[in-house]
Order: C-alpha cells, then sequence, then structure tokens
C-alpha cells in the first residue's frame, strides 16, 4: 500500500507477537486450570487428565522459553 509501511512484514511481527507472547501467557494459564481441574474438594487428586493437559501446557511454555532465549543468544 504505501511505499514507508511493509504490511507483509507487519502481518508477519503481529502473529509472532501474539504467538510467542499472548500464546504463552494463555498456555500457562490453561495449564493452572488444568492443575486446578485435577483436584477434587477434599484435596485428593482424582483426575489425571487435569495433570496431564497441565504437564503438557507448561512443556510447550519451558519449550517456547527456551527457543526464545536460543534465538536471542544465538546471534
Amino acid at each position: 500500500m504505501s511505499q514507508y509501511i511493509d504490511v507483509d512484514a507487519l502481518w508477519k511481527v503481529l502473529v509472532a507477537g501474539l504467538v510467542a507472547g499472548a500464546g504463552l501467557v494463555a498456555l500457562y494459564a490453561l495449564g493452572l486450570v488444568g492443575l486446578a481441574a485435577a483436584r477434587t474438594q477434599d484435596g485428593t487428586a482424582a483426575r489425571p487428565a487435569g495433570v496431564v493437559v497441565a504437564a503438557v501446557c507448561f512443556a510447550l511454555v519451558l519449550a517456547g522459553a527456551l527457543l526464545g532465549l536460543y534465538v536471542m543468544l544465538a546471534k
């Protein structure tokens, strides 16, 4: 559109920011919800599916953080 603004690059930056920024935070929140869903009212672990969901979410968040550190420190 404009000779000063590269719209294609702008969309790439926007998508990367949403995935790496808000996406990791949303995955972390989903992991916390999974941990909360794994507990019953008396505090015993009754639903292992919640723990599995939480573990997967936390692993993805850790992988995203390590990838970000790798990309920043590789330069």
